[in-house]
């Protein structure tokens, strides 16, 4: 009886050898590159020479029995591949004959070595003999085996010094803010956008070269892709009418558009992907409400399309990525009150999606897939600040991409030369606060309150005004955090290691009400401000809730809801318990009470806005046409005679505006000389005001030399 060969085999024909072991395919001693799945399929031939192998056999080694893909095209693009690397002719083979409707052959000559290590003779006797046979066998075995794991590591440490180091290097270094960075095919070029009022549009550049070429001059243009000759980019423009597709030639010209439809909600949800085959491009499409999102297909052929995932009504889809064989589509799957999002993948001839990542992070911009379609990189919130990670295509634990640091996002890939691109983001906010002589003049200017780094979003004053709650970024995830109304003695008041934020004081300054996400959903929950683990209120399991806000009794909340699906509604739920109420019937997603009692005010999701409807119930009525932008519902505050809001309208900068309620007038109160962040506050005496200013905000192409 014979033990198997403990080491795996070798082959060679022609000027070829392979390493099955070492996973190398060598051509006269040279190493050739060669992706996994070709390098499988070659094994399958070459363990059965002149034999047919089924594709039936060669699909069951290449994938999972639970992986969704389109095996054939991608059975037909890994044999592609494998011919290519052994420079053979699919009409005139020398080394991998197809045959019709069945499977592949290879018809050279293959010499094998003789297996490395055998068991010792059978003709041992039975009874302790044997027994002591197989014990001194099964020893040298385990020496053998120790033996191989040591040079194993040997020879991948080996191996990972030797590689060239990564260098990081920006890539262009133009005025404006760069984003959304897609290399050509051949590597040797990126296309990018430069968003913001300074020199916007769509580039590109060659790497490594000194001048980039400007192909529009719209400053809602983003998301640009090579087609893979590389003779058009294709990109997406928002205008005020909705989203547009178009194709321009990669030298400048004349735009073609290709499709148009309603635009998203979240400007950072538009994208798109051309697939490598040239056939189809792929692109987040809206739903005319703007809160819901799905991936959709647009032949180039005859420019129809075709939906190819469908999301539940309180998820939205975006950041559609092909794979290298353009057989599966990787895309992000996220809720419609943001904040929670994970990464999937299909086939592109449609079926079930498969989840890659059960994080609940937020997942900025789109993927991207390594050369040999074996991983994803992504950006995403999984570990604090966004930073790039990379995951199986087939599952498993995400791994860091090291050395790329934090506020990384919307990575490419080159398919060739071991390249990265992505976009490296700094933002720095501060909390600035205005005084009032009365409801309409300011008393002074806009003076600082917190200038720490990192991003700060929603501050609120607490009932007496000598405190401040606002959301922060300062240590990576966002927490809540308070400081005396002038900046003074600042402290985190949660550590929850995910997203909190939307903080609301109790009318007593006792409890503030947040939301969090700590799985797929947003909840609401209360937080002492004396001390004590935050508490879950009692609303909807199952949906996304959030936006709390204190009536002026304190004895409700209320939050949105998407409980149902649709938009988002508000409802209210008493603190003592019971049933939550449903407040609107229209959508709406922050409510407070006006000072009298009389009426309740909100912003809506999808339209821009504040409206007004008896607290008793009732009909609406919008009363200030607010021109809307992106998270509009936070840019307001509602106080005794009238509403503060941001005006964008006022052009190049932004005001802080009052509408009067008795005049129904905008009342211009300053002009902001930065841009604004996220939210507005009110003190309950009238006479303070808070808001967000960008301190800073810097956005840079970085480019990855020697990505491995």
């Amino acid at each position: 009886m014979s033990a198997p060969s403990l080491t795996r085999p070798k082959y060679c024909f022609s000027v070829f050898e392979v390493d099955a072991g070492a996973g190398e395919l060598r051509r006269n001693g040279v190493r050739l590159r060669i992706q996994d799945q070709p390098f499988q399929v070659l094994l399958k031939l070459l363990a059965q020479p002149s034999q047919i192998v089924t594709r039936e056999e060669l699909k069951a080694a290449l994938w999972p029995s639970d992986t969704f893909v389109d095996f054939d095209n991608g059975l037909n693009m890994a044999v592609k591949r494998l011919r290519e690397a052994l420079a053979d002719d699919a009409d005139r083979p020398v080394f991998i004959e197809t045959v019709p409707r069945k499977g592949y052959r290879f018809i050279c000559p293959v010499d094998k070595p003789n297996s490395a290590v055998t068991a010792a003779s059978a003709n041992v006797p039975f009874g302790r003999p044997r027994a002591q046979a197989w014990g001194r066998l099964a020893g040298v075995m385990l020496l053998v085996l120790l033996s191989a794991i040591g040079i194993w590591r040997l020879v991948r440490n080996h191996a990972e010094a030797s590689l060239p180091p990564m260098e990081i290097v920006p890539l262009v270094g133009l005025p404006g803010l760069e984003s959304e960075p897609a290399f050509s095919l051949d590597g040797n070029q990126v296309a990018f956008s430069i968003q913001g009022p300074e020199n916007p549009g769509i580039y590109t550049t060659v790497v490594g070269g000194e001048k980039s070429l400007r192909l529009t001059r719209s400053a809602g243009d983003c998301c640009p892709r090579w087609s893979p000759d590389g003779r058009q980019v294709a990109f997406l423009r928002a205008t005020d009418d909705g989203v547009v597709i178009y194709v321009i030639p990669t030298l400048g010209g004349t735009e073609h558009r290709l499709y148009s439809g309603p635009s998203g909600f979240f400007e950072f949800y538009r994208s798109l992907d051309w697939s490598p085959d040239g056939k189809v491009l792929a692109f987040t499409e809206s739903h005319a409400d703007k809160t819901h999102s799905w991936i959709t297909l647009l032949s180039l052929a005859d420019l129809t399309t075709r939906r190819l995932t469908s999301p539940s009504d309180q998820e939205l889809d975006y950041g559609p990525a092909f794979s290298p064989d353009s057989s599966t589509v990787a895309f992000v799957r996220g809720i419609v009150s943001g904040g929670v999002s994970d990464l999937y993948v299909m086939s592109s001839a449609g079926g079930a999606p498969k989840r890659l990542t059960v994080d609940n992070a937020w997942i900025f911009g789109a993927p991207t897939w390594t050369p040999d379609g074996r991983d994803i990189v992504f950006s995403s919130m999984r570990g604090g600040l966004l930073s790039l990670w990379r995951v199986s295509a087939s599952g498993g634990t995400p791994r860091p991409v090291t050395g790329v640091g934090e506020m990384a996002t919307s990575p490419s890939i080159a398919r060739k030369g071991e390249q990265l691109v992505y976009q490296h983001v700094v933002r720095e906010d501060n909390i600035s606060r205005i005084d009032l002589k009365d409801e309409t003049h300011r008393e002074g200017q806009l003076t600082k309150v917190t200038s720490e780094k990192g991003r700060k979003l929603r501050p609120r004053f607490s009932p007496n005004g000598k405190r401040i709650a606002f959301e922060s970024y300062r240590l990576g995830y966002s927490d809540i955090w308070a400081c005396d109304s002038d900046g003074a003695n600042c402290g985190q008041l949660t550590s929850l290691h995910g997203v909190a934020g939307a903080t609301s004081w109790s009318p007593d300054g006792r409890y503030i009400a947040f939301e969090f996400r700590p799985k797929e959903h947003s909840e609401v929950y209360l937080l002492d401000v004396h001390g004590g683990m935050p508490q879950l209120l009692d609303t909807f399991p199952g949906a996304d809730n959030g936006g709390p806000n204190w009536s002026r009794d304190g004895r409700w909340i209320y939050f949105y809801s998407d409980r149902g699906g649709g938009p988002l509604q508000i409802w209210k739920v008493q603190l003592r318990g019971g049933d939550p109420v449903r407040v609107t019937r229209n959508g709406g997603v922050f409510a407070a009470e006006s000072a009298d009692g009389r009426f309740l005010y909100y912003a809506k999701a999808n339209v821009p806005g504040i409206w007004r409807m008896p607290l008793e119930g009732g009909e609406e009525t919008r009363i200030l046409d607010q021109p809307y932008t992106d998270f509009a519902w936070w840019n307001w505050a509602l106080a005794r005679n009238g509403i503060y809001f941001l005006n964008f309208e006022t052009k190049p900068d932004v005001t802080l505006a009052y509408f009067e309620f008795a005049t129904r007038k905008n009342i211009p109160i300053c002009t902001l000389t930065t841009p604004p962040g996220l939210g507005v506050s009110v003190s309950t005496d009238g006479k303070s005001i808070l808001l967000v200013q960008r301190e800073l905000a810097q956005s840079n192409i970085m480019l990855v030399k020697n990505f491995h």
